[in-house]
């Protein structure tokens, strides 16, 4: 894409072919194909190996020494938050980190991190130092994996009033549309129930309106099994949400101190 100069903020598409043709049609939200498309690049990107990658997992940036004397180690992973059923909770990116001081691996708290990345710049580092960050891997992997995982279940307890939250609001949703079917079906048999003129009707068209009739008989018994049923899936899908983890990129955060 190309930023439009007079416009900030506002890009122009180039001209897609092939498949990606229809991409550029309507407007581009979050549910638009353009962006569904560009979403399965990234999903194949993250699990790609080997040659085939294009998409690094590490970078390197810089942050103001005024924040930092030292390096920042930084995680990103991928949360998902299963219910019961195996369906799709919640799913958000977490950060975890810490400052690499004397050797030792200081965890940062959730603020602390957020003032780095916010003041963290894509400005060159020098390549000695990025490779001599990359050597020091195997001795911090272990820890920040161990923070990042950390956060998760930070997450997923602050998460745990949310999803029971939501739990109710479904139990509500769902008794309230089966209730005014109910209320609507009841009110048709009242009328149904009312004389008519079946007199001046044939006789198919009797037996149809007593085919009607019974059809929303049955339908208005059925209902009240109907919700104990739909809550019930309801609170098994929120009864034991579980919580999945799936790394995606590290971040070295470098202050010009230590080039």
């Amino acid at each position: 894409m190309m930023a439009v100069p007079e416009e900030p903020g506002l890009y122009r598409l180039p001209a897609f072919t092939g498949s990606w043709s229809v991409a550029s049609q309507g407007l581009a939200h979050l549910n638009h194909l353009l962006v569904q498309m560009y979403l399965q690049l990234l999903r194949a990107e993250v699990w790609s190996r080997g040659d085939v990658k294009k998409l690094h997992r590490v970078t390197v940036q810089q942050i103001p020494s005024r924040l930092s004397e030292v390096p920042v180690l930084v995680a990103y992973g991928r949360l998902v938050i299963l219910g019961g059923d195996q369906q799709r909770l919640n799913e958000e990116v977490i950060t975890a980190g810490g400052v690499i001081r004397e050797g030792r691996f200081r965890r940062l708290n959730v603020l602390e991190l957020n003032q780095f990345l916010q003041a963290a710049t894509p400005e060159s580092v020098p390549d000695a130092v990025t490779k001599s960050l990359v050597q020091l891997w195997d001795t911090y992997s272990q820890p920040l994996k161990a923070s990042l995982e950390k956060r998760m279940g930070d997450r997923q307890e602050a998460l745990q009033k949310q999803l029971q939250e939501r739990e109710q609001q479904e139990l509500g949703d769902i008794e309230a549309i089966l209730t005014e079917l109910q209320r609507s079906i009841e009110q048709e048999l009242k009328t149904a129930s009312q004389p008519q003129q079946l007199d001046l009707f044939s006789s198919l068209e009797k037996d149809q309106f007593e085919r009607n009739r019974q059809g929303l008989q049955l339908r208005l018994e059925q209902i009240p099994v109907e919700l104990a049923k739909e809550q019930e899936l309801i609170r098994q899908r929120y009864a034991q949400p579980t919580a999945r983890l799936f790394p995606l990129a590290i971040a070295f955060l470098v202050p010009p101190k230590v080039f």
